[in-house]
């Protein structure tokens, strides 16, 4: 479950880490604040490297390979989804992102029979990278 808790909380900024080399793609620097009934946990802080121009895209949940985001829109600045991990431990959820040119912010609520758990985040833009 803890696997499964620790992937979720990287949801939001699931792409992989930025090469810091200058390049044409954007650094953004990422917080993800989780809020889980008796489990307090810090706001995360991160720097990721996402491909230029493009919308936002929920990216996969690490060691989870069965989850699988659904019903990905993206409508304007907006993006929104679905998510369902299948299992013992089976989760399902939902999240919205809103970004411009230089400002991120979202939120995503999931939930299984013993766990409620809501993540809210938020991003600027930094720099330039190269994204793998």
């Amino acid at each position: 479950m803890r696997k499964l808790l620790a992937g979720m909380l990287f949801l939001a900024v699931a792409y992989p880490a930025s090469v810091w080399a200058a390049g044409s793609d954007e650094l953004w620097e990422m917080s993800t604040k989780t809020d889980m009934p008796g489990m307090p946990m810090p706001e995360v802080t991160q720097k990721v490297c996402l491909v230029g121009g493009e919308a936002y895209k929920p990216g996969k949940v690490p060691h989870q390979k069965n989850c699988k985001m659904t019903d990905i829109v993206v409508s304007g600045d907006k993006t929104t989804w679905k998510i369902h991990c299948p299992g013992r431990e089976a989760m399902n959820g939902s999240g919205e992102v809103t970004r411009t040119a230089n400002t991120m912010k979202g939120t995503m609520k999931l939930s299984s029979k013993n766990i409620q758990m809501t993540q809210v985040f938020s991003g600027k833009r930094i720099g330039i990278c190269q994204a793998k």
